[in-house]
């Protein structure tokens, strides 16, 4: 008997994806800057080429810079014909002249069950230990919803309902018995980013200030270890709807944005906490079966020419390039994902350029420019979005993609 990923990898090595573009008449396609093929993207309205075929990266592939799809041939066919698996090897079999057994196998492997959890708890040798928390009350929602622009309502959801969030006296000291208490040097009414696995949490202020370090400097947050894991993932309680923000103030402000929009019972909020971070291999069968949308952070590009320790640093889009990573963890974890850029959209083949130093920031073309606020001040990230409210700005490509809110 024939087996299906056999069939798929004769079809790959004999079928590009730009071949099947054209075939579809869906060009033109023009040379890249770093080898691939760029056209206007088939996924959403696109009004400059932001769709890259075999890119840098990206070989064997299409990848839009604009609304985040990502697939092989395959994914490109089901996606424009509307069929399923089965019936794309079929059509690109033909299409690429190869000959389809009458005894091809097409079972498909079994996903991995998402892991058993006991009590909403996850034991893993990773737990950090972790100060008392407790909740936070009424007064101190209201107050840490005033620090981040945020109603007191949506924060108390976030900390009592979906307990995301509790109160914690910090900087606090664990002696070697195991038992914690204040520093001497004081302490300061925190709230800290949680779930119920307890794998990690993030600290910061109540009152958005900073914490004094020894050395005179000061520091926004105090996080565990831990922080691959995606707070939030052990408790989708069914919902297939996800959306995935970075940073413990984002996920307050997704908890708002949702319940404004009347989407709070039936959209998770899932967060990380870094943008360095891949996901734990642990929380990945969670998302199986989910759609995903990813909240891309604003990240400015910065030209970085100025050598350290005599040696040039890679340009990076922290936001941008987390959202990639993790979109390529999930959806090989069988979830169906899509990102929201709150910030710029640029011209891929500039990209490319700026990552590579031949063209500087300010020369990098941008194809959508995001979101701004009613004095054209460009948003950051998801707590930018709910404090800007009703009066956000948005170009028609941008406002098409906000109003898609129906997960």
């Amino acid at each position: 008997m024939s087996d299906w990923r056999d069939i798929k990898d004769e079809i790959r090595a004999r079928l590009e994806l730009r071949r099947v573009i054209e075939h579809l008449n869906m060009g033109p396609l023009r040379k890249g800057s770093r080898g691939g093929w760029v056209m206007a993207c088939p996924f959403h309205a696109d009004k400059s080429p932001s769709f890259a075929v075999d890119g840098k990266g990206h070989e064997g592939h299409g990848h839009c810079f604009g609304c985040g799809w990502s697939g092989d041939v395959f994914a490109f066919w089901q996606a424009q014909r509307g069929v399923d698996f089965k019936a794309a090897v079929n059509d690109l079999a033909m299409i690429a002249g190869v000959r389809l057994p009458n005894d091809v196998n097409w079972t498909m492997p079994a996903r991995p069950a998402p892991p058993k959890v006991e009590k909403r708890l996850v034991e893993t040798e990773e737990r950090p230990r972790l100060p008392p928390l407790r909740h936070l009350r009424e007064e101190e929602c209201a107050e840490l919803a005033a620090s981040r622009g945020l109603r007191p309502a949506a924060v108390w959801l976030a900390a009592r309902t979906y307990k995301r969030a509790a109160f914690s006296m910090w900087p606090m000291h664990e002696d070697h018995g195991g038992t914690w208490s204040e520093r001497r040097s004081g302490a300061w009414p925190s709230w800290c980013a949680t779930d119920d696995t307890r794998n990690c949490a993030e600290f910061r202020r109540i009152d958005n200030g900073k914490y004094p370090r020894k050395d005179g400097g000061e520091i926004k947050t105090w996080s565990t270890s831990g922080k691959k894991w995606p707070l939030g993932a052990a408790s989708l309680d069914g919902r297939k709807a996800v959306m995935l923000v970075e940073g413990g103030p984002d996920m307050l402000a997704a908890y708002d944005l949702l319940d404004q929009h009347g989407m709070v019972e039936r959209v998770a909020v899932v967060c990380m906490l870094g943008a360095g971070n891949r996901m734990r291999d642990d929380a990945l069968p969670y998302f199986q079966g989910c759609r995903v949308r990813i909240m891309v952070d604003a990240d400015p590009l910065k030209d970085q020419n100025e050598p350290i320790n005599g040696h040039l640093q890679p340009r990076k889009i922290p936001g941008m390039e987390a959202a990639l990573r993790w979109q390529e963890q999930l959806r090989e974890a069988g979830a169906a994902v899509e990102t929201f850029h709150i910030g710029a959209i640029y011209e891929p083949e500039h990209l490319a350029e700026w990552y590579d130093r031949k063209r500087n920031a300010a020369d990098v073309g941008i194809l959508h420019s995001g979101l701004c606020d009613a004095d054209g001040v460009q948003l950051k990230d998801v707590n930018d979005v709910v404090k800007a409210g009703a009066v956000l700005v948005y170009d028609d490509a941008m406002s098409e993609s906000a109003r898609c809110w129906d997960f």
